[in-house]
């Protein structure tokens, strides 16, 4: 009995075996073309990827560029178009291929094994296809979200940039003004320095006499000092000669009255007598001649010193004529100078 049972499931299985192996033969040609359409549209939707890909990275290293920005709008337009075109296709492809799936499985076809492995293989590569096309549908919706994005960025980047060229312009008509302001006061500062250069070489011509006057005042002072000292010094000699002088007649005095008091011969006393009054005259003589001396250096002395107390008079009368000038200067700076 399980013997005849055991030969009944090997000719079932066997029959079966021939039935899945006829199935297989009938629906290979089928089942390659299947793939052929799948493996080609696969291939145009992995190219489709990679220029959206391309195109995102295009984006992404062009994101501030906004003069690519319209020829990034162009060529995402086209990818779309092209994009939707494959979808399209490969959505009829799809229907295509099921509704054979559908007839074929409604005339009762005995699928074999691995063409049933095949065909859930192809289920499950369509299944994951449909969702590429579903990840590439949102890629494409941020794609064009961040597209919007860029072109609202790049209005409020072409209003800052109005904005901004408006300020520049704002700023450069302030800078002209200032810069024609400038050029105006540094004429006015040109010409006010010159005037003020005259003015001061004017003064400069009194200044220098002034300084040389002063100079040869003050060598004068000096050549007066060294003459006032000689003086002194000849006024010290004449006083000890004086002396000396005084002394020398004293003690010829004392000889004289020594003299008379010897009761020497009358002609020998004359005769000293003489001589001594003729030293004494000489010496006189001497002392009139060294007090004239004397005076005529104080006379230059005192001439010396009224000339430098003129020359001092004068040089505080330019230093104050100096003064109000270089006062007079400022004063007249300052109105001409900026606020």
């Amino acid at each position: 009995m399980l013997r005849r049972e055991f030969l009944a499931t090997r000719r079932r299985a066997e029959d079966l075996d021939r039935q899945l192996t006829d199935a297989a033969n009938a629906a290979s040609p089928y089942a390659f073309f299947c793939q052929h359409k799948y493996d080609v549209v696969h291939h145009m939707l992995e190219s489709t990827r990679s220029e959206l890909a391309e195109c995102l990275n295009a984006l992404q290293e062009c994101f501030d560029n906004s003069c690519e920005l319209e020829a990034c709008h162009l060529r995402y337009r086209d990818l779309k178009i092209r994009y939707n075109e494959a979808v399209s296709e490969f959505q009829d492809r799809i229907c295509t291929l099921e509704a054979q799936l559908a007839a074929a499985s409604s005339f009762g076809v005995i699928v074999p094994p691995d063409t049933a492995r095949r065909i859930a293989d192809l289920e499950s590569q369509l299944a994951r296809s449909q969702s590429d096309l579903q990840v590439a549908r949102n890629r494409h919706s941020a794609l064009a979200s961040k597209l919007r994005e860029s072109a609202t960025s790049h209005k409020a980047a072409q209003a800052d940039v109005a904005r901004l060229e408006a300020a520049i312009k704002r700023k450069n008509c302030r800078l002209r003004t200032l810069n024609d302001n400038y050029e105006r006061r540094l004429r006015i500062a040109d010409t006010t320095i010159a005037t003020h250069t005259a003015e001061l070489g004017r003064l400069q011509d009194p200044t220098s006499t002034l300084d040389w006057d002063l100079q040869k005042a003050s060598q004068r002072v000096q050549v007066a000092t060294s003459l006032r000292d000689q003086a002194r010094a000849a006024h010290i000699a004449t006083q000890n000669r004086v002396s000396a002088a005084r002394d020398t007649i004293s003690r010829l005095e004392r000889r004289i009255n020594q003299v008379e008091r010897s009761q020497k011969p009358c002609q020998d006393l004359e005769s000293t007598l003489t001589t001594l009054q003729q030293e004494r005259n000489a010496l006189e003589v001497q002392r009139d001649e060294l007090l004239g001396q004397l005076g005529e250096r104080f006379m230059d002395v005192t001439d010396l010193r009224a000339e430098r107390d003129q020359a001092q008079e004068r040089l505080s009368n330019n230093a104050f004529l100096l003064s109000s000038a270089l006062s007079h200067i400022r004063a007249r700076s300052e109105p001409d100078s900026p606020a």
